[in-house]
């Protein structure tokens, strides 16, 4: 989505990634915060333009009915091969890189990606990936199991290329492994990214999601401070590293 009505000259406004929780790319979630983006005139008084990736293939919507289908998509897209590589991923991430960039009015050079639960999973690829163009990588409740799995990748360089990321974390999410998260942010640092990690106390798995106040699942609830402290976290993180408002 982009903001409308817009005017903007060639290639000035950053482009965003919305990566999928387990509910899959057609969860109202992610609509929801794309609007909350591209309406955000304070952030972005020109505008942006917002893609939602699907990462599993579900242009219909069966990733929240059909979970035997998406577990098994699950593991053939995030299990790493035998020398610790996610290919397709990396194929459906660049596609999704590809395709913001090509939209009309989008800064190439000016891209952030935001990963939710399921989510982490491409936001540490991207990382590994080292895109030039991608500056900033956030999740919120980001799952990185498996990231033991995952083979050496060197520091690159170029300190230019390397994107600040922010990663917002429960202390009670109990889908997020201690050791996961710990490894998944050494990592980040092992890359050589600029890596801020926020720990939200008494805080369970999807807080930044209001419907799942609704989840009989004592595992998921939304946290309004917490939320609101990422998303005031992501906003600072977003003007600093594209200088909008400048």
């Amino acid at each position: 989505r982009s903001s409308q009505p817009i005017e903007i000259s060639a290639s000035s406004i950053p482009g965003l990634i919305l990566f999928h929780t387990g509910a899959g790319p057609q969860d109202m979630f992610l609509r929801w915060k794309a609007d909350s983006l591209v309406n955000d005139k304070e952030l972005f008084p020109n505008g942006c333009v917002v893609l939602i990736a699907d990462i599993i293939g579900d242009g219909e919507g069966w990733a929240w009915t059909d979970r035997s289908r998406y577990e098994t998509v699950r593991k053939s897209i995030l299990i790493p091969d035998e020398k610790g590589e996610r290919n397709e991923l990396k194929c459906r991430i660049q596609a999704a890189i590809d395709t913001l960039s090509a939209q009309p009015g989008v800064d190439a050079g000016q891209i952030a990606a935001l990963g939710f639960c399921m989510g982490g999973h491409p936001i540490l690829e991207l990382a590994r990936m080292n895109v030039p163009s991608v500056k900033v990588l956030i999740t919120y409740h980001g799952v990185f199991d498996g990231v033991d799995r995952l083979s050496h990748v060197s520091n690159c360089d170029n300190e230019s290329s390397k994107p600040n990321v922010l990663v917002c974390t429960g202390e009670d999410d109990s889908f997020v492994g201690k050791e996961d998260l710990a490894l998944a942010t050494a990592m980040f640092n092992d890359i050589g990214c600029n890596c801020r990690v926020m720990k939200f106390e008494k805080t369970r798995h999807g807080f930044t999601n209001p419907a799942q106040d609704y989840n009989p699942s004592d595992a998921f609830a939304f946290n309004e401070d917490s939320y609101s402290k990422s998303w005031s976290a992501t906003r600072d993180l977003l003007k600093k590293t594209f200088q909008l408002n400048k």
